[in-house]
């Protein structure tokens, strides 16, 4: 189990990042985007570049749906183009994920506080955080979902 948990995270790291190229890069085609990624990772174990590529091409399949989710818990008085690219990208994979995957919970926001604060800082870890947590609530989403 251990080793499915990293593999996860290490997943949810690359799709991260290949969604910050997406979103600097918004007239790329996603997947030449991850085509190039994997020209520039290491990465050798092929169940991670699958759970990857599967997150991050859902997520920017899904950016305009998953923004205006996004959208709905960022404060009154403030706008949400001036969120900054890591947050933003961070938000886009974990929605798609929250909605489209089976990992529990705690395990994926867990994950994406952990980018959040390695990316950028401890507001943004607390952001996303808050952000997860109230569509958990609003979305009434299952706390312990299972892997398959």
């Amino acid at each position: 189990m251990k080793k499915l948990y990293k593999d996860r995270t290490t997943g949810r790291r690359y799709a991260f990042e290949m969604m910050y190229r997406f979103s600097v890069n918004n007239d790329e085609n996603p997947k030449d985007i991850s085509d190039s990624y994997w020209k520039s990772t290491e990465e050798e174990s092929e169940d991670i570049r699958e759970f990857a590529c599967t997150l991050f091409l859902g997520a920017a399949a899904g950016v305009d749906s998953n923004d205006e989710i996004i959208k709905t818990f960022i404060r009154e008085d403030w706008n949400y183009d001036r969120m900054g690219e890591v947050d933003r990208s961070i938000l886009r994979v974990a929605v798609h994920e929250l909605f489209g995957g089976k990992a529990p919970f705690y395990a994926v926001v867990n994950d994406f506080v952990t980018l959040a604060r390695k990316y950028s800082d401890e507001k943004s870890a607390s952001l996303v955080n808050g952000i997860l947590e109230n569509i958990r609530k609003k979305y009434n989403l299952s706390e312990d979902r299972v892997e398959s």
